[in-house]
């Protein structure tokens, strides 16, 4: 049901998939001199946005079946709210479009919200994506992980048919693209004067999905910020009286999985290797 370009809550997919693919098709681009604006789309309160009855149509047109879609109808229907303020709850009140635009949708759900809006642009002919190698009839448009899109636009025609396609995609659900927020990284030659872009324009590493691209300094700056956070969590578990079995267990579950991340999109670096080492020696042996 869902594309491969969207890895977010689809068994057999991970986040790295999204991070080696614009990594490869940044080094791609940056290696043939070949002109693309890569644009970051930032979702306007994504979850809250897309209207329920959208919602509906969505599961119905990807045939889920009447069951599964009377169940997800239950959730919306006549919801309610609490406030809590110093610790005492308010009265339940109903969610209305004057309190907030729509019922929040589940992560898995919205998903499916996003697919529906990377067909539209992947079949929309007016937004040029980057050739492949090897077969040109085939082109990288998307990235996607849950609401972070990433797409590759060839063209100033293109970023423009891109903005419009989000324009009537808003129009039917209810979700909103943050204009002001989404961002664009340009490769090749790119004349600003004679084609405007509507999108903030980054001059130098752009980040996304948290790991820094474009440049050799992005894999250096995508592992120290990591070894900064290590060091910070380990400088706060450091107060406490561990045992070393106690620190095992930080290290495995608190620490590890941040450097982890970053491994997925570059490969560890010997200076990066030697300060892990040292910060791990000194939080286990004082």
């Amino acid at each position: 049901m869902v594309h491969p370009d969207q890895t977010c809550g689809v068994p057999e997919r991970r986040v790295a998939d999204s991070l080696a693919l614009i990594r490869d098709t940044i080094q791609y681009i940056t290696d043939r001199n070949i002109r693309d604006a890569l644009v970051c789309l930032d979702q306007e309160k994504a979850f809250d946005r897309v209207s329920p009855e959208f919602m509906e149509r969505v599961l119905q047109g990807f045939g889920l079946g009447e069951r599964f879609c009377n169940y997800v109808k239950i959730l919306y229907t006549d919801i309610f709210s609490l406030v809590m303020v110093n610790g005492w709850k308010t009265d339940p009140f109903p969610i209305r479009s004057e309190v907030r635009q729509c019922c929040p949708l589940s992560p898995s759900l919205f998903v499916l919200v996003i697919e529906l809006l990377a067909e539209y642009i992947r079949k929309n002919p007016n937004i040029r994506g980057i050739p492949t190698p090897g077969d040109t009839k085939k082109e990288v448009k998307c990235a996607l992980y849950m609401d972070d899109v990433t797409l590759f636009c060839a063209d100033g025609k293109s970023v423009h048919s891109l903005l419009e396609a989000c324009k009537d995609f808003d129009k039917a659900s209810g979700a909103k693209i943050n204009v002001d927020k989404s961002k664009a990284k340009l490769f090749g030659r790119w004349d600003l004067c004679t084609e405007p872009l509507p999108f903030t324009i980054e001059a130098g590493l752009v980040k996304i999905l948290g790991i820094w691209f474009r440049g050799p300094g992005a894999a250096a700056k995508s592992w120290n910020e990591r070894l900064v956070k290590v060091k910070q969590k380990l400088g706060f578990w450091s107060l406490r009286h561990l045992s070393i079995e106690g620190k095992a267990l930080v290290l495995t579950n608190d620490a590890l999985p941040v450097l982890q991340y970053v491994t997925q999109a570059w490969s560890l670096l010997a200076n990066v290797a030697r300060a892990v080492n040292s910060m791990v020696f000194h939080f286990v042996w004082h």
